[in-house]
């Protein structure tokens, strides 16, 4: 198995020094296949506006190719191919640009044949795509019961394989980047075997992307009755009960100014709950300002969850390494995080 982060770097590093290499992306739903995908282009600084998701079975396969019109060649009619504007922005000539083709095993097998040609000859049927164009492909397991289907042979010899395994602590560091609220995180930290549960017979169940839709789109102020609600739908009713639980819990922690202004006297809570919380919401409001208080209290929980403050917070703001409170930290804790 390979985790997420192997996977990044790996087609990110052979991407770009050979654009022509062709990563398949394996894995159960809502690992985050796809969104790997824009961080790969983002690393080959690929623009937007050359990034394109294409969902293979949203289309027929004269969309591909183009569409066929019947012209006068002089000698006799003949069929030309006009092409849709799917791939013309790719054509030869325009410069990089990067192609993730979505849901290849639930492809028909007239879409997998368009695929094997498309990714060995680089080419549709009327223009060739630009050399620094990078292509992947993503898809579901037979296993998953997502409608996958096994993929013909001579298209999986044009392509290298990765089975993609959840990276936990590069998910949860994806999802405070990307807004996802800290108390949902902070409960991940906690129960870190509930990130990525797919079950292929349940409506709804913790997945990567699930907890990255719930933690970004559901109000965090909901009344208990109704959060409770919107995280069944979402994400099963096991999970859900826990989170809620754990949020109950986490509503007790201690106000955040408070902690800045009184670091030496504020309570440390007891419950791991509520620490991850505590950790989490502050890194990620700190400031080089408010890291010398931050410390002072931080200093005074148990050591893993000094390491979870320590870690976002000087990833967010590098700055902060360069701190006195920092090294000193690292000096006192060198034989427990560094020895290891």
């Amino acid at each position: 198995m390979t985790s997420i982060n192997q996977f990044i770097e790996i087609v990110t590093r052979t991407q770009t020094v050979s654009p022509k290499f062709v990563p398949m992306a394996w894995g159960e739903p809502g690992i985050a296949k796809s969104a790997s995908a824009r961080v790969i282009a983002k690393n080959q600084n690929i623009p937007e506006d050359r990034y394109m998701d294409v969902n293979l079975v949203n289309h027929e396969v004269v969309d591909f190719n183009g569409i066929p019109r019947i012209i006068d060649s002089g000698s006799g009619p003949v069929t030309e191919f006009v092409p849709t504007d799917i791939f013309a922005k790719f054509r030869k000539g325009t410069g990089p640009g990067f192609i993730n083709i979505e849901e290849l095993p639930q492809s028909d097998k007239s879409h997998q044949t368009w695929t094997a040609g498309f990714v060995l000859d680089r080419r549709t049927a009327t223009f060739e795509l630009d050399p620094e164009v990078r292509i992947m492909c993503t898809g579901n397991r037979v296993q998953d019961r997502s409608g996958a289907k096994a993929l013909l042979a001579h298209l999986c010899s044009r392509m290298t394989h990765f089975d993609i395994a959840v990276d936990t602590e590069a998910a949860l560091v994806w999802m405070l980047d990307n807004g996802v609220d800290p108390m949902v995180v902070a409960f991940l930290r906690l129960r870190r075997d509930l990130l990525q549960k797919f079950d292929p017979a349940a409506r709804a169940s913790p997945t990567c992307r699930a907890w990255t839709q719930f933690g970004t789109e559901i109000p965090r102020d909901l009344p208990r009755d109704l959060y409770l609600m919107a995280a069944t739908g979402k994400l099963g009713e096991g999970a859900a009960t826990e989170l809620v639980a754990a949020r109950d819990m986490m509503h007790k922690m201690p106000n955040i100014d408070e902690i800045r202004a009184r670091p030496d006297a504020v309570e440390v809570p007891s419950e791991p709950s509520v620490c991850y919380a505590v950790a989490t919401c502050m890194s990620m409001s700190t400031t080089t300002d408010l890291f010398a208080a931050d410390m002072q209290y931080i200093s005074r929980m148990k050591a893993d969850f000094q390491m979870v403050y320590v870690t976002d917070a000087t990833r967010l703001n590098p700055d902060l390494q360069d701190s006195k409170d920092y090294i000193n930290w690292c000096l006192a804790n060198q034989n427990t995080f560094m020895g290891a």
